[in-house]
């Protein structure tokens, strides 16, 4: 629609152009903003999650990072009583998670049915579960279930229209924090930004890129190793499986490291973390 320069002078709408200072002081005037805490004080001063970002929870197959993102979740409603959360699990059946949050009885929301690949169904559910439940948290387990994997557009682009339109219509703004978990490429290579699988917007578009990875049968040595680079972890908690039964599994002492591989909000880089499998949970070692 053509309009005059009188009428373009006299636009007051809410996407009006206006001086630096008068936006600043809208944004000072305003509630601040809400964020999250864990308990892992170490965790929540690189990481803490805030409503209105999107961070990415990845690692290899069976490295555990459905189980740190569950885990976190169940801290924040542990830790925050105005914690609560919606959680779209697709990969593991809704019924066996859940049983795991049963004893805790925290404020752990779910649809009673799921649809893949339909973002205006996702947003629905975020908007229900807010303004029904209050829910200001959604984990989404994962990616590759609400993009197309069989469409003839380029995958890549379709998964960065993806993010823009999660970032935008339903973190920013329906102010809710979105962990997203997404799959690495070849599990041969390490897991990393740049081996996201199908596409490098995923960790463009995101708000914090976190990586959770773990390693067969560290030896003494090795354990005590990370004990040193990654912190506060107690000797004996890292006890090797062959002298600890309660760890006799492939993955030693049931160790993993969260790697925080970049946090734009609170600028951290590349900053590790030490934690360890604790019957059904992932918690700090």
């Amino acid at each position: 629609m053509t309009q005059n320069i009188q009428e373009i002078i006299d636009y007051k709408g809410e996407d009006r152009v206006v001086h630096y200072q008068e936006y600043l002081l809208e944004r000072v005037n305003r509630p601040q903003v809400k964020r999250f805490q864990s308990g892992w004080a170490l965790f929540d001063g690189a990481c803490a999650l805030e409503p209105g970002e999107v961070v990415i929870v990845t690692g290899h197959t069976k490295n555990g990072k459905t189980l740190f993102a569950e885990s976190w979740i169940r801290r924040m409603m542990q830790s925050d009583a105005s914690a609560k959360a919606m959680i779209l699990s697709f990969e593991v059946q809704t019924e066996k998670l859940l049983q795991k949050y049963a004893p805790d009885d925290i404020p752990v929301y779910v649809p009673r049915e799921l649809k893949t690949m339909d973002f205006e169904w996702l947003k629905f559910k975020c908007r229900e579960a807010k303004y029904k439940y209050g829910c200001t948290i959604v984990m989404i387990d994962h990616l590759h279930f609400m993009v197309d994997m069989a469409t003839k557009q380029n995958m890549s682009l379709n998964i960065g229209a993806f993010l823009r339109r999660l970032k935008k219509e339903i973190a920013i703004d329906e102010e809710m924090a979105v962990l997203l978990l997404a799959h690495q490429g070849q599990p041969k290579d390490e897991a990393s930004l740049g081996n996201l699988r199908d596409s490098s917007f995923i960790a463009q578009e995101a708000d914090a890129v976190l990586i959770v990875s773990r390693k067969e049968n560290l030896s003494p040595i090795e354990l005590n190793d990370i004990r040193t680079k990654h912190g506060g972890a107690k000797a004996s908690a890292l006890t090797p499986p062959e002298t600890d039964d309660e760890f006799q599994d492939k993955f030693s002492a049931g160790l993993a490291i969260v790697k925080v591989a970049v946090h734009r909000r609170t600028s951290v880089f590349d900053w590790k973390k030490m934690f360890q499998k604790r019957g059904e949970w992932m918690e700090e070692a």
